[in-house]
């Protein structure tokens, strides 16, 4: 069997939450217009799911955007975030239970480096269940979470969650890994994520870096100023 035919067989499931396009990446607003926004995020989001493709898994994309939802690539599934689940933590433990699992990864939608080799990569450094594996963004947030299985401890997305995640799977008897994945590291949430990007020739010829040097962010104050 292919190894991307044993990956879809026997990986895990890829969750991707996505934020209503007309509310994206409002930590952003002094660098983007919102129209703008919504084209970074359209564009990291294809990247994750072209590489999730390529690695062999199966992307599940979470957003309440309806029109981000009708606009997938085909094959990739689309669950509605619930009315009645507050919070990204929460919707997540929705769509998690809803998908019933043995193996979850967890990915967000702005990681403008992933690529396959990145995402079977961290993969691969995922110990055996019960197990959680960790990429860290620059904050501590978790950028990608795998879990083996999920549902063992309650998800505390935001700055910092790197370390509760950990201490929770902990305290729950899995074990943790904190995976070596640069490329799953930088997220955008930031002007200083921005000039990050662009300040290799490798972001600049990514999507998201491409489309930010197309419409001049590097010439702007907000991109030259720092956080």
């Amino acid at each position: 069997m292919p190894r991307q035919d044993r990956l879809a067989a026997a990986g895990p499931a890829v969750l991707i939450p996505v934020n209503r396009l007309d509310r994206a990446k409002g930590r952003l607003a002094a660098l983007l217009a919102p129209e703008e926004r919504a084209g970074l995020v359209r564009r990291t989001l294809a990247t994750v799911l072209e590489a999730t493709a390529g690695a062999g898994l199966e992307a599940v994309v979470l957003s309440a955007d309806a029109g981000l939802r009708a606009s997938l690539p085909a094959g990739t599934r689309a669950l509605a975030e619930r009315p009645d689940a507050e919070g990204l933590s929460a919707q997540l433990e929705r769509a998690a239970a809803a998908l019933a699992r043995a193996e979850l990864l967890i990915l967000h939608a702005d990681l403008p480096l992933a690529t396959a080799g990145a995402l079977r990569d961290f993969v691969g450094q995922a110990p055996p269940a019960p197990s959680a594996t960790l990429a860290r963004s620059a904050d501590g947030g978790t950028n990608a979470l795998l879990l083996r299985p999920p549902g063992r401890f309650a998800l505390a997305y935001g700055p910092g969650s790197a370390d509760r995640h950990e201490a929770a799977a902990r305290a729950s008897g899995m074990a943790v890994r904190h995976a070596d994945a640069p490329a799953l590291a930088l997220d955008l949430d930031t002007p200083a994520d921005a000039r990050r990007l662009l300040a290799t020739p490798a972001g600049r010829a990514t999507a998201a870096g491409r489309y930010l040097a197309v419409i001049g962010v590097e010439g702007r104050d907000a991109f030259r100023a720092g956080d």
